[in-house]
C-alpha cells in the first residue's frame, strides 16, 4: 500500500484587478508533516481532509496549503495526479484569499478578503472578523462558516452605526437568505440598507 505524506505550508491566495495567485512557503510547515496509506484516490482526500481539519484546529488563524505527495519509489494509485490537479484533496481549502486593492465602497471600506468556511471575512483596513471561545448569536446562523460568521458580524456592525444603538441583526432579519448575499459578494453596507429598509421582524436565517 503506498504510503502519502501529508504536509501543511503557510500560504495566501491574492487577488488582483488581472491577475490571480497563490504564494507558498514550501520551506516552512504549520506543523510536523504525517505520513498515511492509502491505496485509493478517494481514501487519500478522506484522510487529507481530516489532516487539514487538525491542523485548522491546532493553528485556526493560519492560512495554509495541504501538499500530498507519494513517497519516494512508491507508486502512485491511479488517478493521483488527474485528483490533485482537480484540488480533490482539499488542498487549498484552508488557504486565505486576500483582494490587496479592494474597490472602496461609495460610504467606507471595500472588504479586502470575503473568506470561507475555514477562512475569515474582512474588511479593509480592519481586523478580519473570527469566532470566538464562546458561541454568540451570529455562531448558529454561521453554521460553521467562518467567513459567513464575520459577514454577519459586519453587516451587524453597520446595522449599529447607522441607527446608532445597539440594535442587533437578529432583531431586523427574518429568513432573509443572507448567505446568498454572502455568495454573490454583497457588500455588507449595502444589505445593512435593505435590512433597515425592510424592518424585518426577529431571528435570522442564513443557514
Amino acid at each position: 500500500m503506498p504510503t502519502i505524506i501529508l504536509s501543511a505550508h503557510p500560504a495566501r491566495r491574492y487577488e488582483r484587478e488581472t491577475l490571480t495567485g497563490t504564494q507558498i512557503e514550501y520551506g516552512q510547515k504549520v506543523v510536523p508533516s504525517v505520513c498515511i496509506e492509502a491505496r485509493t484516490v478517494p481514501e487519500i482526500a478522506e484522510q487529507a481532509r481530516a489532516f487539514g481539519a487538525s491542523v485548522f484546529t491546532a493553528a485556526p488563524r493560519v492560512s495554509f496549503l495541504v501538499s500530498v505527495q507519494v513517497a519516494r519509489g512508491e507508486r502512485k494509485p491511479r488517478g493521483f495526479d488527474v485528483a490533485d490537479r482537480a484540488g480533490q484533496f482539499h488542498d487549498a481549502d484552508w488557504i486565505h484569499s486576500e483582494v490587496e486593492s479592494p474597490v472602496r465602497h461609495v460610504d467606507g471600506p471595500g472588504v479586502r478578503m470575503w473568506g470561507s468556511r475555514f477562512a475569515p471575512f474582512q474588511m479593509d483596513g480592519q481586523e478580519p472578523f473570527w469566532p470566538g471561545a464562546e458561541p454568540d448569536d451570529f455562531t448558529s446562523p454561521a453554521d460553521g462558516s467562518v467567513g459567513l460568521y464575520g459577514y454577519l458580524r459586519a453587516i451587524n456592525a453597520r446595522v449599529q452605526r447607522c441607527t446608532d444603538s445597539w440594535q442587533s441583526l437578529p432583531s431586523l432579519a427574518h429568513e432573509v437568505p443572507l448567505h446568498d448575499r454572502y455568495g454573490a459578494r454583497v457588500h455588507p453596507f449595502d444589505v445593512a440598507v435593505e435590512l433597515l429598509a425592510r424592518r424585518l421582524s426577529p431571528t435570522v436565517t442564513a443557514a
